[in-house]
């Protein structure tokens, strides 16, 4: 009877597992692009200059940013509620921003500057934080998918204090 027992619970397991293994396989990729660093790109924005054609977001509080990007206006970002759309970017306002991370900020931790790139390796855009890492996806064509970047280890740093928020994505 155990045996018996055994058998149908493997033949179960089986009829259950391999075809969601290979359902899993066959379902669409989305493309994925990069979020690499870039030194020039961090003295494109410590040194307070506006791209122009490009449309800037940003993470965290307007006053002082944790992360700021700036898109390419040839792209579109998708909306996820994840970013907060920079209504008019302007030298000013960036330069209240780079004062606020040079004197508010912590000094514990370094600034990046980067490109954003898209999965056939066309720059889409820019950014600039401590949080070095990022998924970058293209689920249509001219579509930017951005999520919130982090540390290697998953964190994210918050822009008050430096603190490390121990969430992962």
């Amino acid at each position: 009877m155990k045996t018996r027992y055994k058998s149908n619970i493997c033949h179960f397991l089986l009829l259950v597992f391999i075809p969601a293994f290979f359902a899993g396989g066959c379902t669409p990729k989305v493309p994925v692009g990069k979020w690499e660093v870039a030194p020039d790109v961090q003295k494109v924005f410590e040194a307070g200059t506006i791209l122009p054609n490009h449309t800037y977001y940003y993470l965290g509080s307007y006053s002082g940013p944790g992360t700021v990007i700036a898109i390419n206006n040839h792209y579109a970002l998708h909306d996820t509620n994840v970013w907060a759309k920079v209504d008019e970017m302007s030298e000013k306002l960036l330069r209240e921003w780079l004062t606020f991370y040079r004197t508010e900020g912590p000094g514990a931790f370094d600034y990046y500057g980067g490109v954003i790139l898209t999965p056939d390796g066309q720059q889409a855009g820019i950014w600039y934080s401590r949080n070095v890492m990022n998924i970058v996806q293209m689920p249509e064509s001219g579509v930017l998918e951005i999520f919130q970047p982090h540390t290697p280890s998953g964190a994210t740093y918050d822009i008050q204090g430096g603190n490390s928020e121990g969430s992962s994505l």
